[in-house]
């Protein structure tokens, strides 16, 4: 598979001496100095080989919206392919058909306001792809493009003139960036990205993992981003939303993959994270819905860390569900799941707990006023706290804000240790504790005034 795509090469071929001493990228997402970046916007195409940065409009590229852009841009990326290099687009609107995006190129815009890739008429393909992807996709190959990047544009799938398909971008790559980057409008997914199961990369190997950051994913007609790998990859501070899937989409060989900082919102969108992965870490991330499911989980030893998961009461028709444990892929699945949130406002339940397969830890801070009439009469059966029943294996413990309100706190079975009597519990408490007596051990009840009532003595 290498020999047919030169490009796809293992990491320990792709570093490149040239890139290093004259301001290019060692690994993904290193970038260019400033000089070399300001270097590079002058010179005739002849001129590129030996340097960092490659202008697209040195090889005839328009960007005025109008022309068919495809074979320019296509030059210059190809221009920077024998030696690894920085393709640069200055401010503009490209039309372009497919670009094949090769290894060690650094696709670097003038900003997401200023730099706009658009896909021609009728192309009904991605904007940017990696070589070989039909032939890689769904074989688990430890091939495909690496140490790449691309930064500071956006990409427009411009759906409306391409009714048959378009993506933003589609990979099958690893040990890859993508910087501060819009894409929308696209008939399919705003970025697809995939990969194998593969650990084992030959050194000297910086990394395998894709990091992506400050992306900006919305009203694409499929997810917004349906990450498939490659695993263990990190995401900070990317947004979606009014995607027609879902927002996130962590599944296939992404386990591991960790997501900080990130938002996902929208009416259309049906899920806003959906956690098909194992093992997937969401840390101070937010899911921001108007019906559908806030965050979903079907693979095992997911955590869905701070952040919050909010609804708009939304009236119908279907759902509104903050939190949703789901039937995995393999029995008994998911396990280990780990919550600690906070969930607010979501019409059906703030938690399902249907699929949930035990030893997980479900703690969230609910606020569920349901849905009211016309006449603001609350509608029975709205604004739960949970529906579903949890695995006895699972320690739960969701309270709400509302006094009229049931909490449910559940601790499966736990050991008191032996102690001398505690100091006596505030007013309004009970305080729990074993002590031993006589060589037998109590369980015993202290109230506030300091009274102990023996609850089972050993026999």
């Amino acid at each position: 598979m290498i020999d047919d795509y030169p490009d796809m090469q293992p990491a320990a071929r792709v570093v490149s001496r040239r890139a290093a001493l004259t301001g290019g990228a060692l690994a993904a997402g290193a970038g260019a100095t400033a000089a070399g970046v300001i270097a590079g916007w002058g010179g005739s195409p002849e001129g590129r080989a030996g340097e960092a940065a490659f202008n697209v409009r040195d090889f005839g590229a328009a960007g005025d919206g109008k022309a068919d852009d495809t074979e320019k841009l296509q030059a210059a990326i190809d221009a920077a392919r024998e030696t690894g290099g920085i393709v640069l687009l200055p401010p503009g609107t490209y039309l372009t058909r497919r670009l094949t995006l090769h290894s060690r190129i650094h696709l670097r815009g003038s900003g997401g306001d200023a730099t706009v890739l658009k896909l021609w008429p009728a192309a009904n393909t991605a904007i940017l792809e990696s070589p070989g992807f039909d032939k890689l996709t769904g074989t688990d190959s430890a091939d495909g493009t690496t140490l790449f990047s691309v930064r500071d544009l956006t990409l427009d799938g411009n759906k409306d003139q391409n009714p048959n398909g378009g993506y933003g971008m589609r990979l099958y790559s690893y040990a890859y960036e993508i910087s501060d980057v819009i894409v929308f409008n696209c008939r399919n997914d705003g970025i697809y990205s995939e990969w194998g199961t593969s650990s084992a990369l030959p050194a000297p190997s910086h990394q395998m993992e894709a990091r992506l950051s400050g992306i900006r994913s919305h009203d694409n007609d499929g997810h917004g981003i349906n990450f498939t790998g490659p695993h263990d990859s990190m995401f900070l501070n990317c947004l979606t939303f009014q995607n027609r899937d879902s927002g996130f989409r962590i599944a296939g060989n992404s386990p591991g993959t960790l997501m900080v900082n990130c938002h996902a919102w929208g009416l259309d969108q049906n899920i806003a994270f959906d956690l098909a992965a194992a093992h997937v870490s969401c840390m101070n991330c937010y899911a921001d819905l108007n019906g559908g499911i806030g965050v979903r989980i079907s693979r095992s030893g997911c955590r869905w860390i701070g952040g919050t998961v909010l609804g708009y009461n939304h009236a119908g028709p279907g759902r509104e569900v903050g939190i949703q444990l789901v039937a995995g892929p393999k029995p008994d699945e998911p396990t280990g799941t780990m919550i600690d949130t906070k969930v607010m406002n979501c019409a059906t339940a703030a938690v399902d707990f249907g699929g949930e397969r035990g030893s997980s830890s479900i703690r969230a801070l609910f606020w569920q006023p349901g849905v009211k009439d016309k006449q603001g009469v609350p509608v029975p059966g709205t604004g739960l706290g949970w529906i579903g029943t949890p695995d006895p294996t699972t320690q739960v413990e969701l309270t709400t804000g509302l006094g009229d309100r049931k909490n449910l706190v559940i601790r499966p079975a736990f050991d008191l240790r032996v102690q001398a009597t505690p100091p006596a519990p505030a007013a309004d408490a009970v305080r729990v504790f074993a002590r031993k007596v006589g060589g037998r051990t109590q369980l015993c009840a202290l109230f506030p005034g300091g009274a102990v009532q023996v609850m089972a003595t050993e026999p």
